[in-house]
């Protein structure tokens, strides 16, 4: 029986189609619902109407970002950097291993910081027949639990030691982060060590802390504009950056605006970035408490997301 192959069914995906992706992936996950969600809980936005609204009012429950779970991050970003791993692993390729652990670091910590307990350890292993994984506690996710779960600090000291060997397969033009300098991906991999750190700070401090001592003694990690771990957007309609699309350019752009707690917290330590993350339409800062029930402002007067958090038309994104 003669068996012809589809170009549009591959049996094997290239790591240098499987990075890009994973990384878009990432970036429109950090810069779509979950934005709003996170900004408006930590009031740094006030919710005014739709969804955000609902968040201002911690009227949320386990329905509400089922899209991001399984086409964003779980099913989507995830899957894409298991499988970069494994391609990268199987042909000698240990730079797009060391990124892709890095990646499912922060990916995993985006999610767990979200969800809480979420499937970490048996993660994405429906095709070896685990399709229902097991729930791994945020501690154990974050801190591991010595025998079988590898903490995220771990997962990202793997990724960086990858990036020490040598690699005859290496990312180029397909990174769309650093275009394959690998210096400034370990920059990225040590300062998200430090972005862990804080994240348990409160719970685990001497644990906090030492993390944070061994980066800074190391002093590798992003410390100019020029190192971000960023994406480049599109300028055109329906390839920008969705904090940007939902801020100034769709239906859902009059369901957000700046927190009074966010402008009042940084004009009361004189913090010089408050006119770069915030607009001021009308000469002035024109927020809303949260919480607030009444009638808001027009959504021509009010302080918004400046091209920093947006990207200018939406062109660029931070992770």
């Amino acid at each position: 029986m003669d068996v012809n192959d589809t170009p549009n069914n591959p049996l094997e995906v290239p790591a240098s189609t499987l990075l890009p992706t994973g990384l878009a992936g990432t970036a429109f996950a950090n810069s779509n619902e979950l934005n709003r969600f996170a900004s408006t809980i930590m009031s740094v936005t006030t919710g005014a109407a739709g969804s955000p609204q609902d968040y201002d009012r911690y009227i949320i429950d386990g329905d509400d970002f089922g899209n991001q779970w399984r086409f964003e991050l779980y099913g989507g970003a995830l899957v894409n950097y298991k499988k970069l791993i494994e391609t990268a692993e199987a042909n000698n390729g240990p730079a797009y291993a060391g990124i892709g652990k890095i990646m499912s670091a922060l990916s995993f910590a985006m999610a767990t910081d979200v969800w809480g307990d979420i499937p970490y350890s048996e993660a994405l292993t429906g095709d070896i027949g685990v399709t229902r994984p097991k729930l791994d506690s945020q501690k154990d996710i974050y801190l591991g639990n010595g025998s079988n779960i590898q903490s995220l600090f771990d997962l990202t000291k793997a990724g960086l030691a990858d990036l020490e060997k040598e690699s005859p397969t290496k990312p180029g033009t397909d990174d769309i982060v650093f275009k394959g300098d690998i210096n400034k991906w370990k920059r990225a991999g040590n300062s998200l060590l430090l972005k862990l750190a804080m994240q348990i700070s409160l719970v685990e401090p001497n644990r906090a802390k030492s993390e944070i001592e061994a980066v800074l003694t190391k002093n590798q990690y992003i410390n100019s504009n020029d190192q971000n771990l960023a994406i480049n957007f599109g300028g055109q309609t329906g390839s920008q950056a969705p904090i940007w699309t939902l801020s100034y350019n769709s239906l859902f752009q009059n369901e957000l605006l700046i927190s009074t707690r966010f402008v009042n917290l940084l004009k009361g330590t004189n913090d010089p970035r408050l006119p770069i993350f915030v607009t001021r339409p009308k000469g002035d800062y024109v927020t809303a408490d949260n919480g607030f029930g009444g009638t808001f402002p027009p959504f021509d007067d009010r302080s918004k997301y400046n091209d920093y958090a947006t990207g200018a038309e939406g062109r660029d994104r931070l992770v």
